[in-house]
């Protein structure tokens, strides 16, 4: 897979340097750094752009204004790619209008682009924005949500099954909290794991921001959601383990 990721600030650096350290082999990660002055309205992206970017099947917008976001269907168009990944970690980064504009627009190209809320919400066949769950179907995009995503993992126990004795990183986080919060949860005893593991992947630190969002259960922010997703996932993990399922068996979707 050949990734073309538009990063601006320590946000997307440290979300692009676990993707290099993390990826499988054969995978290509190139990054652009989004231009620091950018107008309000780009009418024009490709006036922003190198003339040439190296060939990508997919672009990952981890650009930290919404200026930068309206430079992906320059992005898609230059380097070919089939599908775009635009993360809302934080809200303000890619407004509404501005994510209807960027569909119809990508769309217009062939492309496929999806706003995951936040980045550990994705998987291969969806991601969560604010109340709602969308589906998705794009080989491309399942192709990076089978490696990074919405975290999986799976626990072994004590003999005695009171703590945490091992824990294996299945699918990690693309900030890479999941692996952080898995290296701190051996011995850790069982009853204390939740909801701990979820305010470890938060004090990572989390990327996400601490702005307000909509969701099935109300008001809360993206930071405390993306601890959610971790504590849900650890508690099915500890479910499996404590009836001796095998701590390989992973449903991708």
């Amino acid at each position: 897979m050949r990734i073309l990721a538009l990063v601006h600030g320590q946000y997307g650096k440290r979300i692009l340097g676990h993707l290099r350290e993390r990826a499988p082999a054969g995978w290509q990660i190139h990054s652009l750094s989004a231009p620091r002055a950018l107008p309000l309205i780009v009418d024009e992206p490709a006036d922003y752009l190198p003339p040439r970017l190296p060939p990508a099947d997919l672009v990952l917008h981890m650009a930290e204004t919404s200026p930068a976001a309206q430079l992906l269907p320059g992005l898609v168009e230059l380097s070919g790619a089939q599908a775009a990944i635009a993360p809302l970690d934080h809200p303000a980064w890619i407004p509404p209008g501005l994510r209807r504009q960027l569909e119809r627009e990508l769309g217009a190209l062939g492309a496929t682009i999806v706003f995951p809320e936040p980045f550990c919400s994705l998987t291969a066949t969806g991601y969560a924005m604010g109340r709602e769950r969308r589906e998705v179907e794009h080989p491309m995009v399942a192709q990076f949500a089978r490696h990074f995503g919405r975290p999986s993992v799976a626990v072994e126990l004590t003999s005695a099954g009171e703590r945490i004795a091992q824990v294996r990183v299945l699918r990690g986080a693309p900030c890479g909290s999941t692996h952080h919060t898995a290296e701190r949860l051996y011995g850790m005893p069982v009853a204390k794991a939740i909801p701990q593991a979820g305010l470890i992947c938060m004090q990572y630190p989390c990327l996400a921001s601490m702005q307000p969002m909509l969701t099935e259960a109300g008001v809360e922010t993206v930071m405390h959601t993306s601890g959610k997703i971790f504590n849900a996932e650890l508690e099915q993990a500890l479910a499996r383990a404590g009836k001796g399922e095998h701590a390989g068996r992973f449903d991708w979707q």
